[in-house]
């Protein structure tokens, strides 16, 4: 079970979850794509704002006074109102929750009650960093932490074991989160030069944040790496850009593996003779050529893309085939080549 489909699995079974984690760990896309995964409706805070920007009204509405009743009574605003009402399966996702102030968080408590009282079908999930990452967190009231059923870590290369006592629990440990980055990348079209530089380095540079009061000071994390990746794509691979994004020592590790490109069949080679095709002797190349074949590959080209990826190591031949199923899917099905080569080697999808 990946990361997406164990959030979507409890968020559909009614459970409130919080995510805590640094900053760039893609804390909110994994709760969008969880809620998408099912089909549901996605409120993000309250009319697009976080907790940290919303006040009391907008977390509990006004209060107004009920003359014929002798009451006053909290009238929501149109944006709490719509979730409110919602009468749909719908995620309620309460972004920088940590850095809400009092009155809203306590507002927050009494807004989940109502809708736990009503039977509502909206589900609230939220997010938080760390007061350690120097990201704007004071606390989390116990008062709202409590209203919360299930809070997942976010793991970062210094976690080596999920299951330390540090009294987290972690949705996946760095090994699974640079797998499932690759995996999201891949799929969300990302140039394979980033992806296979990640895979081939066990992602020893995907997230090297670290707080620093310096705004000069430019580190890696999830965010950044789709920078880079819009650069790669206008062609902008300059060790200095680069920097600018991720930092000099990771720039210049990265542009360097750019430059194997050279030593790289084309797929036009490949697709001709698969069995001829040179091979990189380099294990950092033979990431770049089979992420590069994956990305491009088609049905016509799927029996040639198959012969020639099965000379390299096995484990590349397993993720270039994980890749271009994931992109072609029911396509391959009628590839007759493809789907001998599947049933014989499915050991290398489970």
């Amino acid at each position: 079970m990946n990361t997406t489909q164990r959030l979507a699995s409890l968020i559909k079974n009614q459970f409130r979850v919080i995510l805590v984690g640094p900053p760039g760990t893609a804390k909110t896309a994994r709760i969008r794509a969880a809620a998408a995964s099912l089909g549901w409706r996605f409120f993000y805070g309250i009319d697009g704002r976080t907790a940290d920007l919303m006040d009391r009204l907008d977390a509990a509405g006004a209060v107004v006074p009920d003359t014929a009743a002798g009451v006053a009574r909290s009238l929501p605003l149109q944006a709490l109102k719509d979730i409110l009402d919602c009468d749909v399966p719908a995620v309620w996702f309460v972004d920088e929750i940590g850095r809400a102030p009092v009155d809203v968080q306590g507002a927050l408590c009494s807004t989940i009650d109502r809708l736990r009282a009503a039977g509502s079908p909206v589900v609230v999930v939220a997010a938080t960093n760390r007061p350690q990452d120097k990201a704007g967190v004071t606390s989390l009231s116990e008062q709202l932490r409590s209203r919360f059923d299930v809070a997942f870590s976010i793991a970062t290369p210094d976690v080596v074991d999920a299951k330390a006592s540090t009294g987290a629990v972690y949705l996946t440990d760095w090994a699974g989160e640079v797998n499932g980055w690759c995996d999201f990348a891949a799929d969300a079209g990302f140039a394979p030069a980033v992806v296979a530089w990640h895979r081939s380095t066990g992602g020893a540079d995907l997230y090297t944040w670290k707080p620093s009061n310096d705004p000069a000071v430019r580190m890696a994390d999830y965010r950044a790496w789709d920078t880079v990746n819009r650069l790669v794509r206008a062609g902008i691979t300059d060790v200095d850009s680069v920097a600018a994004v991720i930092g000099r020592g990771p720039a210049v590790k990265f542009t360097a593996f750019l430059a194997l490109a050279d030593q790289l069949p084309t797929p036009q080679q490949v697709w001709a003779d698969p069995l001829g095709a040179k091979v990189p002797e380099s294990m950092s190349a033979q990431f770049f050529v089979s992420s590069v074949l994956a990305s491009v590959a088609n049905e016509k080209s799927a029996w040639s893309f198959i012969r020639y990826v099965e000379r390299l190591p096995r484990h590349l031949t397993a993720f270039a085939v994980r890749d271009i199923h994931r992109r072609l899917g029911a396509k391959l099905a009628k590839v007759p080549e493809w789907n001998g080569w599947f049933a014989a080697n499915a050991e290398l999808f489970r």
